[in-house]
């Protein structure tokens, strides 16, 4: 695939609500994980506290001095990948509703069909996701000459809308697997 033209032009108000409603649901589902992970480390540490009836105390403050350590050192490690996948994965929708922006991207489309299965996919040319997984109508609209165009958000690489001569599919949150 080779790109004929590209330009930027401002997101209307449709893509900033799909964007929108995107991050929010990224942002929650991490959240959910990461106090999930949270509530295990607290119940650990709380267990560290009870103490047996049979073990001398020298033993219950070094099991405690360990859960402690254990406890907080998983809490920091987390908490550090949690904000490394936040940035690579929820920050770029929030750079695109701050820039307002979209990138429209010409080119002269090549489509595939899989051989034992109806499966269609347009070569996309991206390193991340080389195929992109389109409807039949769409696939059948792809002739030699002719042009196409997929607008998306250029930080965090979302597809907002393929077209094909005049036929398109519009992507929300609800088929929001598609990031180039």
């Amino acid at each position: 695939m080779k790109i004929i033209s590209r330009e930027k032009i401002q997101l209307n108000f449709s893509d900033r609500i799909t964007l929108s409603k995107v991050r929010r649901k990224k942002t929650l589902f991490m959240l959910k994980a990461y106090f999930g992970l949270i509530g295990i480390l607290v119940l650990i540490y709380l267990t560290g506290l009870i103490k047996p009836s049979e073990a001398s105390i020298e033993t219950i403050q070094r099991y405690q001095r360990a859960t402690s350590i254990l406890t907080g050192a998983s809490f920091v490690l987390f908490t550090c990948i949690f904000l490394i996948h936040y940035f690579r994965s929820v920050y770029p929708y929030t750079l695109d509703l701050k820039r307002g922006l979209k990138t429209i991207s010409w080119f002269y489309p090549v489509s595939y069909k899989t051989p034992f299965f109806e499966h269609y996919f347009l070569k996309t040319g991206s390193r991340k996701k080389p195929m992109l997984s389109i409807p039949k109508h769409l696939y059948q609209a792809i002739q030699p000459g002719v042009l196409a165009c997929i607008i998306f958000a250029p930080a965090s690489r979302f597809l907002l809308l393929i077209e094909v001569n005049g036929l398109g599919v519009e992507f929300n949150e609800e088929n929001s697997g598609l990031d180039l």
